[in-house]
């Protein structure tokens, strides 16, 4: 069984390009940060080949990769180049109505070669991240194969739901992270599947044998407006001048830490150190003494269930996706958003409780979120959405529309 995971990125050039200063060769060569990769090792550990699907503007075809798991790039429309990175910015974004608008234009653009690739790959069912965009309303309108569709931090705020009662009912699953976004489904008619991310809990382990630093820790793409990585930065202003904070990742938003970090005073202790790959970041997380996350909005963060994983003390803010992870007091310590004084202290307790907390963190990761049982239940899950409906014979195809 041949499933495409479909990024909800407009063009491989613009997110993968522009934040992440990747190319075609390097993302295909090294980049494997992602959820996109983590449950791809899953479903061909279950049985299923999945293949990466990205929207581009220059970029075409298909290629393997060292870990079996190949990447296709569909190629956007000319007539659709123009729009690129001029429409969501100065207009998708104003309002529901045009961030829909935008989705679907978008869409529509590579929906061509989308329907040749899924010819050709043999795809069984199309997994596309997001459900509460436009992109997953035209799709599981306009393909007459099963769609699957994800929350991976997206949310139902700014979206334009009128059309949720009718594209839900169509889609083949709906995998939603948390009981309260399950919730949310529910309430615009849809059916989901509660199914959180995960964490490899062989490899992010604990190491009591590693001295633990009087570090903070993050990992995060430089997006201020969602990861509010200025308020870590902040923060080290309230903290003693022997602590130091080491950030992981990159994005368009790293010359604007730089500088809030050398305002702040704190730049001497600041360390931006770009991505890494996993041995590296796992012995990091096995290190630091503190694991913080000060996001605005996040899915079930999978950096926090690696640090967590490794028995690092989270530090996180009181979001919903986080009050499934942490009990505060007990596994960690939960801070408002926007508040780098209270992340700070924070950021404290968790040094001074960092055995039993990172001991408790651990735990809730071996028992809860154990990639193991979790991308065994996306594959079982997945076959089901493809088996005919009872009494036998072939589901019926959804109606494609003229003209998409």
């Amino acid at each position: 069984m041949n499933v495409a995971l479909l990024l909800s990125c407009g063009a491989f050039e613009g997110y993968f390009g522009r934040v992440q200063g990747l190319t075609r060769e390097s993302y295909l060569a090294n980049y494997r940060n992602d959820w996109s990769w983590y449950y791809a090792a899953g479903l061909l550990a279950n049985g299923i080949q999945p293949l990466i699907y990205i929207p581009s503007l220059h970029e075409t075809g298909r290629y393997d990769t060292d870990v079996g798991v190949p990447v296709r790039f569909l190629p956007l429309a000319r007539w659709y180049h123009p729009f690129e990175g001029v429409w969501p910015k100065r207009i998708a974004r104003r309002s529901p109505v045009t961030l829909h608008a935008d989705d679907v234009l978008n869409t529509r653009a590579f929906m061509a070669p989308l329907r040749a690739a899924l010819r050709e790959d043999g795809i069984a069912l199309l997994y596309v991240q997001e459900y509460w965009t436009g992109r997953f309303d035209h799709l599981v309108t306009h393909l007459d194969l099963p769609v699957a569709a994800a929350d991976h931090g997206g949310g139902a705020r700014g979206a334009m739901t009128r059309r949720k009662r009718e594209t839900f009912a169509r889609a083949a699953a709906i995998y939603s992270q948390t009981p309260d976004e399950c919730d949310s489904v529910r309430a615009h008619g849809g059916d989901p599947i509660l199914l959180p991310n995960g964490c490899d809990t062989q490899v992010f382990s604990p190491d009591p044998s590693i001295p633990r630093e009087k570090s903070v820790l993050t990992i995060a793409r430089l997006t201020n407006k969602q990861k509010r990585t200025s308020d870590l930065i902040d923060a080290m202003t309230h903290l003693p001048e022997d602590w130091r904070l080491d950030i992981l990742g990159t994005g368009p938003d790293l010359a604007m830490l730089q500088r809030r970090a050398e305002t702040a005073g704190v730049a001497g202790r600041v360390n931006f150190l770009g991505f890494v790959g996993r041995t590296e970041l796992r012995d990091r997380l096995r290190r630091a003494g503190v694991y913080a996350m000060p996001s605005e909005n996040e899915a079930v963060a999978i950096a926090a269930l690696e640090a967590m994983g490794c028995g690092t003390p989270p530090v996180l803010t009181r979001i919903r996706a986080f009050e499934i992870l942490v009990e505060d007091g007990v596994s960690g310590r939960l801070v408002p958003v926007g508040d780098p004084a209270a992340l700070a202290q924070g950021i404290l307790d968790a040094w001074d409780n960092r055995a039993a907390w990172g001991a408790a963190a651990a735990e809730t990761v071996r028992a809860r979120f154990d990639t193991r049982v979790l991308y065994r239940e996306l594959a079982r899950t997945l076959r089901a959405a493809c088996a005919p409906p009872p009494g036998g014979g072939d589901a019926a195809p959804r109606p494609a529309e003229a003209g998409a």
